[in-house]
């Protein structure tokens, strides 16, 4: 019996005080508190996605900054990667904002796999320091962030979430045929 009890207190206690949580509220008032509630977790996930994507970007800028400096050649490659790291800053700091304004708190740091990124790249130029290895490793980040807006994009996302990943899969495959492009003509 008091099994019993206590089952129905842990379902009736959460009930009650959201029934005085609402008391007082209009009928609208009351279905917009559910709906923000029943809304949580999905934006949960969804400000956990653009962090996770926040970090890409930060490793990602710092990829191209230092590939910047690897270009053997006066090929205006060191150029193209500066802008590009410029530009994928500027992505940041949007998906940032866009964390921002489903009330998460944005990431600022990257991730382990960018780190050993740049550390490999590094390596494989103290052999060969050349525009070709700037550019493949640039390449390989920009596909990267490719497969992973492609990712994000095939989960659940708000509509201003969902465009904004959209611009971003236009920004990156723009960036990988450029990068496709000057890869041949060096």
């Amino acid at each position: 019996m008091r099994l019993h009890i206590y089952a129905l207190t842990a379902i009736a206690a959460p009930l009650a005080l959201g029934a005085c949580a609402n008391a007082g509220l209009t009928n609208s008032e009351k279905a917009m508190a559910s709906e923000s509630t029943a809304e949580a977790p999905y934006l949960k996930t969804e400000v956990n996605e653009l962090n996770k994507l926040t970090s890409i970007y930060i490793d990602a800028a710092a990829l191209y900054k230092q590939a910047a400096d690897i270009p053997d050649k006066n090929n205006g490659l060191k150029e193209m990667l500066l802008e590009l790291h410029d530009y994928r800053n500027g992505e940041r700091e949007v998906i940032q904002d866009r964390v921002i304004a489903l009330g998460g708190d944005p990431a600022t740091k990257g991730e382990a796999l960018g780190t050993g990124h740049r550390t490999f790249t590094a390596l494989r130029t103290a052999v060969d320091n050349d525009s070709e290895v700037a550019i493949e490793e640039v390449l390989r980040g920009e596909e990267y962030i490719r497969d992973e807006l492609a990712k994000t994009a095939k989960t659940d996302l708000t509509p201003e979430s969902a465009a904004l990943i959209k611009k971003l899969q236009v920004s990156v495959n723009a960036e990988i045929k450029k990068l496709e492009a000057k890869d041949k003509a060096i």
